[in-house]
């Protein structure tokens, strides 16, 4: 990608909220073989390899589409096909990393929400949960997770927190 090419996506893809507040102050770096940007209609595409950073957010699919409006970014939707898209963040107050995987990620900038679809997966400070569909709410912390009509079930695994008084 030539270097003004990443400097006019840098122009139009605005800071994407995340867990970190230094990540808002950080450029967005986006990599891929292909882009195709409507300023008009708030919509970049982006497709091969899709690698999109800022700060400790990350997001990688075969295509990631960024949905803008008035030069702000509000909704970034990644979609894997050889494999699931993914995401993770450095979360807050030193609660580790946040890792999810989906064939699509739907991830709603203005709510802090990520939605993950088909073959869903989150994992955060060792709980992991596994499901068809997975709603994640990033402020709140609360997972809504549900299993596909084939199997019907949602996976979890949560882990024992330790007991500091003893």
């Amino acid at each position: 990608m030539t270097k003004n090419l990443l400097l006019s996506l840098l122009l139009i893809v605005p800071t994407v909220v995340s867990a970190l507040p230094t990540d808002r102050n950080k450029p967005i770096e986006i990599e891929s073989n292909t882009a195709d940007i409507d300023n008009n209609k708030g919509v970049s595409v982006y497709k091969g390899d899709v690698v999109m950073t800022q700060g400790t957010t990350r997001i990688t699919g075969d295509k990631v589409t960024v949905y803008s409006i008035n030069n702000e970014v509000n909704r970034i939707v990644a979609e894997g096909d050889k494999q699931r898209a993914y995401y993770q963040e450095e979360q807050a107050n030193k609660k580790g990393l946040l890792q999810a995987w989906g064939h699509t990620i739907d991830y709603g900038i203005k709510g802090d929400k990520v939605h993950l679809l088909k073959n869903a997966q989150l994992k955060q400070q060792g709980d992991t949960f596994k499901g068809e569909r997975i709603d994640y709410d990033l402020k709140q912390q609360t997972v809504n997770a549900q299993g596909s009509k084939q199997k019907g079930r949602v996976q979890m695994v949560i882990q024992p927190k330790s007991d500091k008084t003893q």
